[in-house]
């Protein structure tokens, strides 16, 4: 029998009469994705601000933390040291990266262009996918209203996603989905103003959708990006970052 058909793990007799673990092709896979699932979840504790700029990251804690050796939570670490969320000092460690209004600007402007470009290659929605993605603009508006920021931040970038996902050119598509994992952490500190209790911009992009009107769609964007741009960077210089 080909063990790579197997269901499970099994238990296989070696020369030295010692039993040790075959693992199938499934579990193999799933070893291999468990960097990527620890780099999730130390991502998600950056940006809930659970780990704070400059906080040390020591492999052995989050090992025991995630239930994994050193080897899965060291490769993480690598994963997020290249999208900037982790800063890594030879001599030192890994720390959660400082945050900054120049690199904000930075990544924000490249938001915006591929982001633009994105939406002017969209497929209009089926009226499925606009009743879902309405569920998820209400479900902010709501994450808005009790000031709960942080989920706030990471269902924003989940409703950004299905939206861009609508776009066949899914090489940019992953790219902007970098970014926006990159810019997570920054919009959770975004201007609190009241007027931000509301989701207007992401209510008139829908009914851009909606319509099937494409200049609207990106006008409602671009009215949006300039904002948020400008609120964002602006706070962080305020608060000197």
């Amino acid at each position: 029998m080909d063990g790579g058909n197997a269901v499970c793990p099994r238990l296989a007799y070696t020369e030295t009469t010692k039993y040790k673990i075959e693992y199938t092709m499934k579990d193999r896979v799933k070893e291999a994705d468990l960097p990527a699932v620890i780099a999730d979840e130390i991502r998600s504790l950056v940006t809930r601000g659970v780990f704070s700029p400059g906080l040390q990251l020591r492999q052995v804690d989050l090992a025991e933390r995630f239930g994994a050796s050193r080897v899965p939570v060291r490769e993480a670490l690598k994963l997020l040291t290249a999208e900037g969320v982790v800063a890594h000092d030879p001599n030192r460690g890994f720390f959660v990266a400082g945050l900054s209004s120049d690199e904000a600007r930075q990544l924000y402007r490249m938001r915006h262009l591929l982001e633009g470009e994105v939406l002017s290659s969209v497929n209009w929605p089926s009226k499925a996918q606009l009743t879902e993605l309405t569920v998820q603009v209400d479900g902010l508006e709501k994450l808005m209203k009790e000031g709960n920021r942080a989920e706030w931040a990471i269902q924003h970038r989940n409703l950004y996603r299905s939206i861009f996902e609508l776009s066949p050119q899914k090489v940019l598509v992953g790219e902007v989905l970098r970014l926006l994992r990159m810019t997570d952490r920054y919009r959770s500190l975004g201007p609190r103003d009241p007027s931000e209790n509301n989701v207007v911009s992401e209510r008139n992009m829908l009914k851009a959708l909606a319509a099937r009107d494409r200049a609207r769609l990106l006008r409602v964007f671009e009215e949006d990006r300039n904002r948020i741009e400008e609120g964002l960077v602006g706070s962080l210089v305020a608060r000197g970052m």
